[in-house]
């Protein structure tokens, strides 16, 4: 039998999300975080209506935290990445997002347990739902 447990501290919602005061990382290429494309590089345009990036969210690619055997970067260069680059903290409350949920869990893995950060969500809709969703703000470009 399934013990009830409560994803609360791990996954954010549409509704966490569009209130979210923190930071948030888009994980996607970056021909989808401009708009350019609504899907990932070699598939089917599916699952969005339109393109862009949620007002705010930062542009870190998920394979960036991975060298070209597969894999991770070392500790000091995803901080390098994260928070040189892109100003995240591990005191920032931060949430990740992709087109599904399922690029984005790698990088909530990341800065999770490998940089230690005590508050990171995966964004359960990500872009499929915020996309597809009406008067949800939507940022296109760089």
């Amino acid at each position: 039998m399934a013990h009830e447990r409560s994803d609360s501290a791990i996954r954010a919602f549409f509704a966490e999300v569009r209130q979210h005061k923190g930071k948030l990382v888009d994980v996607r290429s970056p021909q989808e975080f401009t708009g350019e494309k609504l899907h990932m590089p070699d598939y089917p345009q599916e699952g969005t209506l339109r393109g862009g990036h949620i007002p705010g969210a930062k542009s870190v690619p998920w394979a960036r935290a991975a060298n070209p055997d597969g894999t991770f970067k070392t500790a000091a260069d995803l901080r390098a990445i994260y928070e040189t680059e892109q100003g995240l903290k591990s005191s920032d409350d931060v949430i990740a997002y992709c087109r599904i949920g399922e690029r984005s869990s790698h990088t909530w893995f990341v800065l999770t347990y490998l940089l230690g950060y005590p508050k990171v969500r995966n964004y359960d809709g990500s872009w499929t739902e915020w996309g597809n969703a009406v008067r949800s703000p939507i940022a296109k470009g760089a």
